[in-house]
């Protein structure tokens, strides 16, 4: 890839620099031929010369007065190239990653015959024979130093840890068995292309980098990205580490496009998983390709570690790039990235309210005023980054010429599913308010749930009364009854008119035995769902959130730690949490109180049992003869009822009959055993002997 900050113009004159720079060399080396064999053939001095045209005078003093003059034409020319506002290629490298005089030199002694093959026969001819056609830092410390003693200290110039091989300049044997005056220098194509002109990103480590979505930034991101900015300004280092610090669809990876535009830097994302893939020795190569690319193309590199658990293969990677690659670095992680390497945090706070509205505004360009309610109906549910909106409009686009809030609604709910299949799974949402029967008190109840969901931004934005709420403006309902009762379908429902996501967590997973973890676990479901809009349904929650006790032991005083956190994040919560209890006596008054919403279901009445029965057969079903009126005296909750009919449903399609009364009340049997009731005379009447064992 060829970045585009390389004109035509500079090329042509760096071009002019290079070639007065190996011209100058060439001297250096037919004078070192001179003083070191003072019988070397001509044609060595014709190869050295370039090739082309009479060999230059072995007059030793005619030499350094040319070598002196070509030494000033290089200045002049590298002097109009500063005045223009740009270095020779070599220069810039030098400056980049802190070369020395010596280093630049020997930079150039290593590169100069992938510039010109003369230079390959001239260092064959030089150190003995057609194998030798690369530079030794014997000949190149030979033709840069006179001093015998100087030479001796520059060896450090090939040390690992310096520039020349640290950031891979310079390719040099790394056989031990050779002396390092002995091992030969050269480059690869990569750094031949730059000092020529050509600065393009190293093919092993453009496959590793990805280029970052572009999407429109709000203001608390723009904010984020120019502290962070100021950061790096700040640092005399070329390069520092910057921990972004934001969940996922917030914007942190924005944020970091906005340091690079205030630094110069072009952000890049780095494929941290092709990166652990990599054996130690080859990413340690990595390593090194990539602190010179992001120095040389000016690149930052982004990671993000949100997906990675701590103390993880990938986790020690990172820890790994951090405390070796040399270049920009931008971990993006949900908390702060663990270890005690002094990195700058920066927080990057999500998009607020408003903020989201012109996200979306600006997304949506001319079709914005027509869903402008819509907008703000998906900001109170959906809590969303720039990043995340840009692609849910870019998405709407291309499925149709016309862009609806429905069509955006539905991609909101993709775009935010909840990845915690560990604690929470999704249930469908296939019932309507047809399919339930309940007390009309329970039912309007449960439509004032439905409209506070719809109405709040209404009610909190342009009615005021967001302002008058540090928190709380989520919406919790306790839903308590027994078992079979209709809860959980209440909550399908709910979830179905409200055009959302239904998430039942698993308390039995979010609980742990372990100091701490239950807090850490209700975290990571809070967070997930936080963005979503998703309802998050706890059933059986008395588990959890049941009597705070006194404290006894340290175990209860954890305990009560843990009820106060879920409080707290229930306060917090934007989204509507639905907790379902079979005991509502279990709950203390202080939790109660922080609910909105304690809606209680019933045990069904006879008329309520008889309208549960009307329904929970299908029109498809082929029934016969069925006693409704009878079968609405059994004592029995909605949930039982619907396990009897399609029980009784399997008991007569396996006598290839219609489901009638004797499949019905043998279901019936097996439901009271379930339940251990007695099955008595007095309930089942003349179907009693049928059912009796």
């Amino acid at each position: 890839m060829n970045l585009p900050h390389r004109t035509l113009d500079w090329r042509d004159h760096n071009a002019e620099w290079l070639r007065l720079a190996l011209c100058h060399l060439r001297l250096r080396l037919h004078r070192y031929a001179l003083r070191a064999s003072p019988g070397t053939p001509t044609a060595v001095n014709w190869i050295v010369a370039g090739g082309a045209g009479e060999p230059p005078c072995p007059s030793s003093g005619k030499l350094d007065g040319e070598i002196a003059e070509l030494a000033r034409a290089l200045a002049a020319c590298e002097e109009r190239m500063r005045a223009a506002g740009r270095l020779p290629a070599l220069r810039m490298v030098a400056e980049l990653t802190s070369l020395g005089q010596l280093e630049t030199a020997l930079l150039l002694l290593a590169a100069a015959p992938a510039i010109d093959g003369a230079f390959a026969l001239a260092y064959a001819q030089l150190q003995g024979g057609p194998g030798h056609g690369r530079a030794t830092l014997q000949l190149a410390l030979a033709i840069e130093l006179e001093d015998s003693g100087a030479r001796l200290l520059a060896l450090d110039v090939l040390m690992p840890a310096r520039p020349l091989r640290a950031l891979r300049l310079i390719d040099a044997e790394t056989d031990t068995r050779e002396p390092v005056l002995t091992r030969a220098l050269s480059v690869d194509e990569r750094m031949a292309d730059y000092l020529r002109g050509v600065n393009r990103i190293d093919e092993r480590v453009e496959r590793m980098l990805a280029s970052p979505p572009v999407a429109p930034a709000s203001a608390s991101t723009e904010q984020a990205g120019h502290a962070a900015a100021a950061l790096i300004a700040a640092q005399p280092a070329t390069w520092m580490t910057i921990n972004l610090i934001g969940r996922i669809g917030r914007g942190a990876e924005q944020a970091a496009r906005v340091a690079c535009e205030s630094l110069g830097l072009t952000p890049r994302l780095l494929d941290i998983v092709r990166l652990v893939a990599l054996s130690p020795a080859d990413r340690a190569e990595q390593l090194a390709l990539l602190g010179r690319d992001a120095l040389l193309a000016g690149l930052a590199l982004v990671v993000d570690t949100r997906g990675i658990q701590a103390a993880s293969e990938q986790a020690a990677v990172v820890d790994e790039l951090i405390a070796t690659v040399a270049a920009t670095l931008f971990i993006v992680s949900a908390e702060r990235w663990p270890g005690d390497r002094g990195i700058a945090t920066v927080q990057v706070p999500g998009p607020s309210r408003e903020e989201q509205r012109q996200l979306w505004r600006t997304a949506l360009n001319g079709d914005a005023q027509q869903i402008e309610s819509g907008i703000d109906a998906i900001v109170q549910q959906f809590d969303l980054g720039g990043p995340a909106i840009a692609g849910i409009v870019e998405r709407a686009s291309r499925a149709g010429p016309a862009i609806s809030t429905e069509s955006l609604w539905t991609a909101c709910r993709q775009q935010s599913g909840i990845a915690l299949d560990e604690f929470a799974g999704c249930l469908s949402t296939c019932y309507g308010w047809d399919d339930i029967v309940l007390p009309d008190d329970v039912r309007m109840q449960l439509r004032e749930l439905a409209g506070q969901v719809r109405q709040r931004g209404r009610v909190y934005d342009r009615w005021g009364f967001g302002a008058q709420l540090a928190r709380g403006r989520g919406i919790t309902a306790l839903f308590a009854g027994a078992s079979g009762t209709g809860k959980t379908m209440a909550a399908e429902i709910l979830a179905s008119d409200l055009a959302l996501d239904l998430y039942r967590v698993d308390l039995a997973g979010v609980v742990s035995k372990y100091i701490g973890e239950t807090e850490k676990n209700l975290r990571r479901v809070f967070e997930a769902a936080e963005h979503s809009g998703a309802i998050l349904f706890f059933d059986e929650a008395d588990t959890l959130f049941g009597t705070r006790t006194e404290v006894r032991d340290s175990h209860d005083r954890y305990a009560n730690l843990e009820v106060n956190y879920l409080l707290q994040r229930m306060e917090d919560y934007a989204g509507l949490a639905i907790l379902a209890t079979n005991r509502r006596s279990a709950l203390d008054s202080a939790f109660l109180r922080r609910l909105r919403f304690v809606i209680e279901f019933p045990f069904p009445t006879a008329d309520d049992r008889r309208r549960i029965w009307e329904r929970v057969f299908p029109a498809a079903a082929p029934t016969e003869r069925l006693e409704l009126a009878f079968l609405s005296r059994l004592e029995l909750s909605g949930g039982n009822i619907k396990s009897i009919a399609l029980n009784a449903a399997f008991l007569a399609a396996a006598q290839q009959e219609s489901i009638g009364m004797p499949a019905v009340m043998r279901a019936a049997a097996r439901e009271y055993a379930k339940l251990s009731k007695p099955v008595s005379a007095a309930e089942f009447g003349p179907y009693y002997d049928t059912v009796r064992p």
